[in-house]
């Protein structure tokens, strides 16, 4: 079984180089799965089943592969528009076994336990927002989650990919050997004790992705000239 996994693009419609990158990217792909997860967009909404049309070429490349979303903290909206429209596999965390390897996948920011996060998380995904954002309608909508989101992020924070490292070896415990999440936008594989764990990095600054091919993962980043170069470079949490 060939899956490949990737998370963090944050793509920003058609004028982002980076979903230019992932569109030449998913066009040339070959796998049986693939596994997104979260924050593939950097701000997302649908109304009804129309998401913005800045990410129509994105939703067409997609058709065409079975899908797992997972969703991110910037696109949490769009997980009934995956399982709904897409019919892909949609939940918080997604526990799999591809040709025999035990696998987790999570979008990665469970580990941050901060009051700010968790309470922006809540508001954002509260009745009173969403209310807000149907409101608006789609142009208004795209325009005002564009100036809230911010510029994509893409400095890793250590405390929070130390927290991922725990956690990915205490989920090794439970019996999974392949634990992925991204979030961090920090790539690298991870030996932990009895199994492996990778972040998957983003399409922001690293444009890695990961393989997992007969039960063997490897970490892949894509170059400027659409190659794919095995990724080596910073792969210790720092």
């Amino acid at each position: 079984m060939r899956v490949a996994l990737l998370s963090d693009a944050h793509l920003q419609g058609p004028g982002d180089p980076n979903q230019a990158r992932l569109l030449r990217f998913l066009a040339k792909l070959e796998a049986d799965r693939v596994c997104l997860l979260g924050d593939i967009f950097q701000h997302w909404w649908h109304f009804g089943a129309q998401p913005f049309p800045a990410y129509a070429p994105v939703i067409e490349a997609l058709r065409r592969f079975p899908l797992t979303f997972v969703p991110g903290n910037h696109d949490f909206h769009a997980a009934r528009y995956f399982a709904d429209v897409l019919g892909a596999e949609v939940a918080p965390e997604v526990t799999a076994e591809w040709d025999g390897v035990p696998v987790h996948l999570s979008h990665g920011d469970e580990v941050d336990r901060s009051f700010g996060y968790r309470a922006l998380s809540a508001t954002l995904r509260g009745r009173v927002f969403a209310a807000g954002m149907d409101h608006l309608g789609p142009a208004r909508a795209w325009r005002f989650l564009a100036r809230i989101s911010g510029h994509p992020q893409g400095t890793p924070d250590a405390r929070l990919c130390a927290a991922q490292v725990a956690v990915a070896a205490a989920r090794v415990t439970e019996g999974h050997r392949l634990v992925v999440s991204g979030h961090t936008h920090a790539p690298g594989v991870h030996p932990v004790p009895g199994g492996i764990y990778v972040n998957l990095g983003d399409w922001v600054r690293w444009h890695t992705w990961l393989l997992v091919d007969g039960g063997e993962a490897t970490l892949f980043r894509r170059t400027d000239d659409d190659r794919d170069t095995p990724f080596t470079g910073e792969e210790a949490i720092r």
